[in-house]
């Protein structure tokens, strides 16, 4: 194997943990997202239960 052939995969390595890491976080943020809207809908229904 030739120092060419090791650089190469070594920066594809570094390529397929970034890509790893954007989508955990892309999941991690859109998980809060989720979070926040059930909230909002909760303060809805109760707004709308205490306006009946």
């Amino acid at each position: 194997m030739s120092a060419v052939d090791f650089g190469v995969d070594i920066i594809i390595f570094i390529i397929i943990i970034y890509l790893i890491l954007k989508v955990a976080d892309f999941i991690k943020h859109t998980k809060a997202k989720l979070n926040e809207m059930d909230k909002k809908i909760d303060e809805i229904r109760k707004y709308i239960d205490d306006k009946e």
